[in-house]
């Protein structure tokens, strides 16, 4: 055995803690390492909850807070504190430095905002079907008796609500979400940060620029930046330790550079490829652990990124394959932490989640193609990276190279579920619909799954919550109640045995929809206001244009932009719905209203004839008139029942149509509906289509979403195509896709993802777990292992519809 050491340097003074044991290198291994060979330590490694930094913003609020300072100084010190007392482990023959965890991959730990869950589980967290953790006894012990008892008094979701009362119904509501999710409550995340700026500027420029204001933001940015500065001197210190004390001379030199760099960013601008991409995540890190570590997204990479890659180049710094190494390594790190959950809102949101999203090709803000030769070179990391982080995604356009185009399809079909497609002449209008400049829109970037934002510019929180959209057609058609459930969770509503139209019927679901969006509104500004007064984040305003110039914090709506993103869960399935009462009882007469409520109110048993004529209806994702003016109108009811509200920001909220896995947890507390589907069965994923409900091919179904106006999703949507790999392989398979993907973004289609899965695999993956370890699929918008989604987001991927290009 050998060993790798680790440190903890604090202010300037060096303490060695501890060793950590490895396998001792082969001498013909003793070479740089690639990346392959690191991404395969990394994912050997098991993901362990990690108590780092739970015990650090504890001791800190504990031992050193002075509750007479504002919050927003209190913040940047906990930040600071941490930062300053955090571990810091340089693992063998990486080249871009900075840890979120003590473990090589570690879940980081919010006992601030995620108190009362983690009280609840953490003594079986390991244990656990879904998501389980490892963790020793002692540090269970630890937290449960020291971290977790000081923020059941002190933590974000006690202190909000006005009485107790609220917070237990809060609280009920969001353990087991059944209406909607409030994303928002776990921390500030899902946004871009300027990082283009933070490589421009450095920290040393960010605070030049305000050195003549006062005010207590400005005092914490200070206060953030010189701990920032502090933790990659530590880091440097680091890579010089080991440098000493190893006897492999190549390896002595990457970690001399590796010092040098890390003294320099991200405090001084970023002057290489190599500082640019060390300052990069160094800051990504900075601003996960001063909140929560979700979908935090690197934005336009191979725009910011081109310059010192063409310089280094230019200048003979650099090569091409040396660029891919970093590139590849710096993939690598992304995956190394991951979100916390509990077990049922793991149900919400399947795998172990962060989805850090990055983007490439578009457009400049004139509208010219804006690829280049790092483009390129990111299409093959994606092609070689293969794993869930970075969610990478691709903007193309009417002037995007045939070849980019080509390129990325072919990437992309290869079963690894990147990159997503967006489609530029859609995504934009849908902005600048919205009110952003066409130059700022032109210059998106895609933040987690699939939500377009401005890049530095927009604090959008594009993923404050999801809705369940098809149970209000559930309480719209019995009275403003759930089937079965006694108590009226909803309106007040007409018995819709009377109804004589679908007049009737759209306007009482419309009823309930708004009843619905009120009551989530009302949490959300709880929530917003919560965040303001609890849990302001310093980094994060400093890092988003328009907060240093007005004085206020991301939270107070300091942003130039503000937003909230809501996701409508289960469009196709009101659709269907809607389609089926228009067609069965309303235009052909075969079934009375009455016949439909009394099959709804058993679940269908006994009524197997009206369930088949619901089922025979026209279904959405069939290029049916019918049914696909059903999906636009659930999205333009949807749309403009959040238009009708503003945050505590100052921004509107904004419908996205991308569910996560909540299609599945959502579907399974939800009655039956009139599109034939049963209780409890999920929703359909994303924009696309119910399971297996679109029977006539890839290219119907595209001309079903496309009918849906675009502009109305300004936080845009997932369409999931499922591919056998066979169907689509060779030249002719490409020239398919390609086909396929233009003629829909011509019609203004948003988005695309492809699944391309050999079905035999899926199904031996569903049945034997752990037998196919690197099965990455495509979820809804984001990328997971197969083995670590819930089993019922295993069979809703395994059910979907197959389509034959």
């Amino acid at each position: 055995m050998g060993c790798d050491r680790y440190w903890r340097i604090s202010r300037g003074q060096r303490v060695m803690l501890g060793i950590i044991m490895v396998a001792t290198v082969p001498a013909r291994d003793k070479k740089m390492k690639t990346a392959r060979d690191i991404k395969d330590e990394s994912t050997a490694a098991p993901i362990e909850l990690c108590p780092e930094r739970a015990y650090l913003v504890t001791e800190f609020f504990r031992k050193h807070d002075d509750p007479e300072e504002p919050v927003i100084i209190r913040q940047a010190r906990a930040l600071a504190y941490l930062l300053s007392h955090k571990e810091i482990h340089i693992y063998p023959g990486e080249l871009i430095l900075g840890n979120a965890g003590t473990a090589r991959r570690s879940c980081i730990m919010q006992p601030e905002l995620a108190s009362a869950f983690m009280a609840t589980e953490l003594l079986w967290i390991n244990r656990r079907k879904t998501t389980p953790f490892k963790i020793s006894l002692r540090d269970r012990l630890k937290l449960a008796t020291r971290v977790i008892p000081y923020w059941l008094l002190h933590s974000m979701p006690i202190r909000m609500f006005p009485n107790p009362s609220k917070a237990v119904k809060y609280s009920l509501d969001q353990l087991k979400p059944t209406y909607y999710l409030i994303n928002e409550a776990g921390g500030i995340g899902h946004f871009l940060p300027n990082y283009e700026k933070m490589l421009l500027l450095g920290t040393r420029g960010y605070l030049d620029s305000f050195e003549d204001k006062d005010g207590d933001l400005y005092t914490a940015v200070r206060i953030v930046c010189e701990a920032l500065e502090e933790w990659s001197d530590r880091i440097a210190e680091a890579a010089l330790s080991e440098a000493r004390a190893t006897g492999d001379t190549e390896r002595r030199e990457e970690l001399q550079e590796m010092a040098r760099v890390c003294r320099r960013v991200p405090r001084e601008p970023a002057a290489t490829f190599h500082e640019a991409l060390q300052s990069l995540w160094l800051t990504h890190l900075g601003v996960m652990l001063e909140s929560l570590n979700s979908a935090v997204s690197f934005g336009r990479i191979d725009q910011y990124l081109y310059p010192y890659y063409r310089d280094d180049l230019d200048e003979g710094r650099l090569t091409r394959e040396r660029a891919l190494q970093l590139l590849l390594q710096f993939s690598i790190k992304t995956t190394e932490h991951v979100m916390l959950l509990s077990e049922r809102i793991s149900e919400y949101h399947g795998g172990f989640l962060i989805v850090q999203a990055a983007i490439v090709g578009g457009t400049d803000g004139e509208g010219e193609d804006a690829t280049n030769p790092l483009t390129y070179l990111m299409l093959d990391v994606m092609e070689r990276h293969r794993m869930r982080d970075p969610n990478y995604q691709a903007r193309v356009h009417s002037g995007s190279p045939p070849e980019f185009l080509a390129r990325a399809l072919d990437v992309a079909r290869q079963g690894y579920g990147v990159p997503a497609l967006f489609n530029d002449e859609a995504v934009v209008p849908s902005l600048v619909a919205h009110g952003f400049p066409v130059e700022d829109a032109r210059d998106y970037g895609i933040v987690g799954c699939v939500e377009p934002s401005i890049p530095g510019r927009s604090f959008m929180s594009t993923d404050a919550g999801l809705f369940n959209i098809p149970i209000c057609l559930e309480l719209a058609l019995n009275r403003g109640h759930r089937w079965g459930h006694r108590l009226r969770t909803g309106a007040p509503t007409p018995d819709p045995s009377g109804f004589g139209s679908m007049d009737d019927v759209i306007e009482v679901f419309r009823t309930q929809l708004n009843f619905m969006v009120d009551r989530m509104i009302d949490d959300f500004h709880m929530v917003e206001k919560a965040n303001i007064d609890y849990h302001p984040t310093p980094l994060s305003s400093m890092l988003v244009d328009g907060c240093l110039e007005s004085g206020l914090d991301l939270t107070e709506g300091g942003a130039r932009y503000n937003s909230s993103g809501i996701q409508g869960v289960g469009v196709a399935d009101v659709a269907d719905s809607l389609a089926a009462l228009d067609s069965v009882v309303f235009r052909e007469g075969k079934l009375s209203m009455d016949e439909v409520l009394e099959a709804l109110r058993d679940n269908f048993e006994g009524h197997e004839v009206v369930r088949a004529e619901l089922e025979g209806a026209p279904k959405y994702g069939n290029d049916v008139e019918l049914a696909d003016k059903y999906a636009d109108l659930v999205v333009t009811m949807f749309h403009n029942s959040l238009a009708r509200h503003v945050s505590m920001r100052g921004g509107g909220y904004v419908p996205g149509f991308y569910t996560v896995t909540c299609h599945v947890a959502f579907g399974g507390l939800t009655g039956p509906l009139p599109s034939g589907r049963a209780s409890g069965e999920p929703f359909a994923s994303g924009i696309g289509p119910a399971a297996n409900a679109d029977r006539r091919g890839p290219t119907a179904l595209l001309n079903s979403v496309s009918a849906i106006d675009s502009t109305l999703m300004p936080n845009c949507n997932a369409l999931n195509m499922r591919f056998d790999p066979a169907d689509i392989s060779g030249d002719r398979g490409l020239e398919v896709l390609t086909g396929l993907a233009k003629g829909f973004f011509e019609r203004r289609g948003m988005q695309i993802q492809l699944n391309v899965l050999d079905p035999d695999t899926l199904e031996d993956a569903r049945a034997h777990p752990g037998t196919h370890p690197g099965l990455v699929v495509r979820v809804a918008g984001y990328c997971a292992l197969f083995d670590d989604l819930p089993d019922s987001a295993k069979s809703e991927i395994v059910k979907r519809t197959r389509l034959k290009a």
